[in-house]
């Protein structure tokens, strides 16, 4: 009688601890899923980023290893997405920090940005009394006033802001047209003598478009 308690009992803790091996598996892999999704959200905009100036990219680990993503060889997200889901899936066993690698040409897209920012006005003709608006990038799309970025760090701690909707301002800048919509609009730069280069008569712009250079 009392060997078969005994063994009722062995049985009854050995399910128990199988139990809590499983649930404590799945809470972990669950955290580790979720880590990795607040990380991917957090890095996304600097990768964006670098995909649209077809910037290299260096990854790390906190074991020394090291590389460099080339800029306009591969699809960085795409990649970057890809280390994070191997991470997820147990395939790799930490997640990389990434850097864009700042050069020359880096540096004249930015210049390109700022000019950009400051000097395009999108217009649409207002349906009721045909009046006119101009508005800057930033004032169409609520970004509030736009302020020079002075170098890379600059430029990516613009990206990673947040409107009042909780949108990174790299989100906002993915397609723009009139008063923050994909609606298409006059598009012209101010030359720094006042005159207008029209640069579409009715298009939409998009992120990229913003670092080429449309005053010249």
């Amino acid at each position: 009688m009392y060997k078969k308690i005994n063994v009722a009992i062995l049985l009854i803790s050995i399910c128990l601890v199988f139990i809590f091996i499983f649930f404590y598996i799945e809470r972990t892999n669950s955290k580790r899923k979720e880590n990795a999704l607040r990380y991917y959200n957090q890095i996304m905009p600097i990768i964006i980023l670098a995909d649209v100036l077809d910037a290299d990219l260096e990854y790390s680990d906190n074991y020394g290893n090291k590389g460099i993503l080339k800029g306009g060889e591969e699809n960085l997200t795409r990649r970057v997405s890809d280390d994070i889901m191997d991470y997820i899936t147990k395939q790799s066993d930490n997640m990389y920090e990434y850097r864009i690698i700042e050069s020359e040409r880096v540096l004249k897209y930015i210049d390109n940005f700022n000019n950009n920012m400051k000097n395009i006005r999108i217009s649409r003709s207002d349906v009721k009394d045909g009046s006119t608006v101009k508005k800057t990038i930033s004032e169409g799309e609520g970004l509030g006033e736009f302020h020079e970025c002075k170098d890379l760090s600059a430029l990516i701690d613009y990206m990673c802001s947040k409107t009042d909707d909780g949108e990174y301002f790299i989100e906002a800048l993915d397609i723009i047209g009139v008063n923050g919509s994909d609606i298409p609009g006059r598009i012209v730069y101010i030359r720094d003598d006042g005159t207008e280069k029209v640069l579409y008569e009715k298009d939409t712009l998009n992120l990229s478009m913003l670092f080429k250079d449309a005053g010249s």
